[in-house]
């Protein structure tokens, strides 16, 4: 198998919106990826025979940043649920916040469009690796 028809078939075979059902319906993280991982062994090991060391410390590096966004998100899901608190707070005490300006945030939205664009990124990244490391070859 092709490097190029790995990536596509990996790439065509996640769809966010699958493991969210997945998620809602009850499963936990391990096991989606250990479907996946199972259900699709044989690109990811074409995969990962064309990276090379340097490709590797990129997927590090691309794992750690996945890893803060994760943080951020939580961060900011715990945000607003402490700032909903002093809310509520407040009002036991008699004080009202004065609302200047109402403030919309979809975090779902947010994460489709950047997620979406960060596994592009990576994908295209991987595939233009391994093109110029067979075009050297």
């Amino acid at each position: 198998m092709k490097i190029d028809e790995a990536l596509n078939s990996l790439e065509n075979s996640w769809s966010r919106d699958e493991v969210l059902v997945k998620i809602k319906n009850g499963a936990n993280s391990e096991s989606i990826v250990n479907d996946f991982f199972s259900n699709k062994k044989e690109e990811i090991e074409t995969l990962s025979n064309f990276i090379n060391p340097e490709e590797k410390i990129l997927l590090s590096e691309i794992e750690e940043l996945s890893n803060i966004e994760s943080k951020l998100i939580n961060k900011i899901k715990n945000y607003s649920s402490n700032n909903s608190q002093l809310s509520n707070g407040e009002k036991n005490q008699g004080k009202r916040l004065e609302p200047t300006q109402k403030i919309s945030f979809n975090l779902a939205v947010f994460m489709m469009k950047w997620s979406n664009k960060f596994v592009f990124i990576s994908l295209f990244v991987l595939s233009a690796i391994a093109l110029s490391k067979q075009a050297w070859a």
